[in-house]
C-alpha cells in the first residue's frame, strides 16, 4: 500500500486530479481527470495503476479500464521479458518506471512501451491536463 500511496500524495502535491479506486470494469487506483469523466469520455481519460510486482498481474488492468484509450501501469519491478512488454504494449500498456530502470535495464532501455514518470508527466498527463482546461473539463469537476 506504501507505493500507491506514494504516487496518491505526488499527484495531490502535484495537484493532478483524479479519483481513485472507483468500480469501472474493474478498480483501478487512479481514473484522471476523474471518475464522471471516465463515465462520460472514456477514451479521454487515463487510467493509472500501481503494482509493486507485476508477475502476470498486469493483465488485469486491461479489464480495470477497458474503454480506455492508453492504460499506464507503474511499478518497481525490474524484471519483465521483452516478450511481455511486446503483450503489455499489444494492450495498450505502458510501463511507468523509474529514470534509472528505463536507462539500465535490458530490455527497458530498448522497449517504446517502457517509460520514466518524467516522461509520463511531460508527455502523457500535462497534455492531458492542458486538454481538460481547454474544453471545460477540469471547471466542470471543480
Amino acid at each position: 500500500m506504501a507505493f500507491d500511496g506514494s504516487i496518491r500524495a505526488l499527484f495531490k502535491y502535484l495537484g493532478y486530479p483524479f479519483s481513485e479506486q472507483k468500480a469501472i470494469n474493474g478498480k483501478p487506483d487512479f481514473v484522471l481527470p476523474s471518475e464522471s469523466h471516465f463515465r462520460e469520455n472514456p477514451t479521454d481519460c487515463i487510467i493509472f495503476t500501481v503494482k509493486r510486482t507485476l508477475r502476470e498481474r498486469w493483465r488485469q488492468i486491461v479489464t480495470e479500464g477497458s474503454r480506455g484509450l492508453l492504460f499506464f501501469l507503474a511499478t518497481l519491478d525490474d524484471s519483465q521479458r521483452p516478450s511481455a512488454l511486446r503483450q503489455m504494449q499489444d494492450e495498450r500498456i505502458y510501463l511507468v518506471v523509474l529514470e534509472g530502470m528505463k536507462e539500465s535495464i535490458p530490455p527497458y532501455t530498448t522497449a517504446l512501451n517502457v517509460i520514466s514518470y518524467e516522461d509520463f508527466f511531460e508527455d502523457y498527463l500535462d497534455p492531458a491536463v492542458e486538454r481538460w482546461k481547454r474544453s471545460g473539463t477540469l471547471e466542470e469537476e471543480n
